[in-house]
């Protein structure tokens, strides 16, 4: 009878502790806009786990008058050394992308929004924005 008792005090506080939840279940998901263009529409989001931070950009064509659309994302390294980058690319007016990135560089991240036109020459850059 007495080694029961352990055994259940365990079986409870398992069962107690497993319902509460996990410390990095808690979203820290942060979303940005991104400087438009005329008739483009970016935005995205970034979620820091401490060592990687996975970015998200998206680009909206929202005018016929632009053929193309592009959104583009670089983190980079504490001394801007090192980076990576993510770009979404759509085409034609309705039409929206999203691309994802995971990168280990933490330090900055910078966003740019541009559109184009039909033969791939830039028609419109948006302004730098640094977001962290």
């Amino acid at each position: 009878m007495f080694r029961r008792i352990p055994v259940i005090a365990a079986c409870v506080a398992t069962l107690a502790f497993s319902g509460l939840p996990a410390a990095g279940a808690t979203s820290h998901i942060h979303g940005f806009g991104i400087p438009g263009v005329g008739g483009v529409r970016a935005w995205g989001t970034y979620d820091d786990t401490g060592t990687r931070v996975r970015v998200t950009v998206c680009v909206e064509v929202t005018a016929r008058s632009v053929y193309g659309a592009a959104a583009v994302g670089l983190a980079f390294d504490s001394g801007y050394r090192r980076h990576d980058n993510v770009s979404a690319v759509t085409i034609g007016e309705g039409h929206i992308r999203c691309r994802v990135m995971v990168t280990r560089y933490a330090s900055h991240l910078v966003v740019e929004a541009l559109s184009g036109y039909k033969n791939g020459k830039v028609r419109q850059h948006g302004k730098l924005k640094r977001i962290y």
